[in-house]
């Protein structure tokens, strides 16, 4: 063959096999990944320059209120939009009377994560309500937004009375305004464990005969507990009518085996999180808060519905 059609036909070659391996790598970035490094761009902010002057610019500054120290029961106030994807969830029979039940995670500008049993409570009625931006349920901060619930979502396969895929979405009734303070999380897509501690977050009860739920919202870090040991903590539960199956890998177990930090009632589709190297100073979602035995006993970690296995259904609904 001529040199110069060889060396052509090799520059074919060499460009549709690299175009090819492009073209693979962006097949399989999932639409919760491209979202994630969208809503991650909203911790910045334009600031107009202090300095008075003709042709003084803007800055862009960063309004991260991350707090990365080692920290719902046993657990300390949250600050101001540290956890700025965090929702809580009100339910009642009308929107007069509105009990602040469960929480749930922020995950675009429409919708939010929660468990499937918090979609609906026999005592109290269906959720009809979603506030975010705050850190206290009884203060409007400068932050709040509220929102209507125009639909809610359980996954196909949660059957109660059984535990599992206790997972929701609710959808508002017109969008969030989203900004530094008010952001959607990301959703974990590694189906490996966490390496480092996880943080919960919550307005659930801080101690197990508490009377009612708490008024601050919450954030304790807890271990990821292993499938092996979490099983024996449950062992006595697997089989009957609320885990006839056992454990599944869809559950995610975490807590303090020694006891005295947990989450607790109220709690219920709150965000399992850790904390991202990137998009900078933003939360992936591990895991929803689904159940327990007790709160903040010893041998008694909190069950968590691994996001990661339900990516497909999340983003059919969220991002179709």
């Amino acid at each position: 063959m001529d040199p110069r059609r060889q060396f052509l036909s090799i520059v074919i070659v060499s460009f549709l096999v690299l175009h090819w391996n492009i073209s693979f790598i962006v097949a399989i970035v999932r639409k919760c990944e491209k979202k994630c490094e969208e809503y991650g761009k909203l911790v910045y902010e334009i600031e107009a320059s202090p300095v008075l002057r003709i042709g003084a610019g803007s800055n862009v500054v960063s309004r991260c209120a991350i707090v990365e120290t080692p920290l719902i029961v046993g657990g300390i106030k949250a600050k101001m939009a540290e956890f700025p994807h965090m929702a809580v969830i009100g339910f009642g029979r009308n929107l007069s009377d509105v009990s602040w039940l469960c929480g749930g995670s922020i995950i675009s500008e429409r919708y939010i994560l929660t468990a499937a049993h918090c979609l609906e409570s026999r005592d109290n009625g269906p959720a009809v309500m979603v506030r975010v931006g705050i850190t206290n349920l009884e203060i409007r901060e400068d932050n709040f937004q509220e929102r209507k619930i125009i639909r809610r979502t359980k996954h196909p396969d949660y059957q109660l009375p059984a535990k599992y895929h206790d997972l929701g979405l609710i959808e508002l009734d017109h969008p969030l305004e989203l900004n530094s303070n008010v952001r959607p999380a990301c959703l974990e897509t590694n189906f490996q464990p966490p390496e480092k501690q996880v943080i919960a977050t919550g307005f659930g009860k801080t101690s197990y005969d508490a009377m009612s739920t708490n008024k601050d919202l919450m954030k304790v870090q807890l271990d990821y507990i292993t499938e092996v040991s979490c099983k024996k903590n449950y062992q006595f539960d697997l089989g009957r009518r609320y885990l006839p199956k056992g454990f599944i890998r869809n559950f995610l177990c975490a807590g303090i085996i020694e006891g005295g930090k947990d989450t607790c009632q109220g709690d219920s589709g709150g965000p399992l999180q850790r904390v991202l190297a990137r998009p900078y100073c933003t939360y992936s979602i591990v895991g929803v808060t689904s159940f327990g035995k007790f709160c903040a006993m010893k041998n008694s970690p909190a069950i968590y519905t691994r996001v990661s296995s339900y990516l497909d259904w999340i983003e059919s609904i969220v991002w179709p």
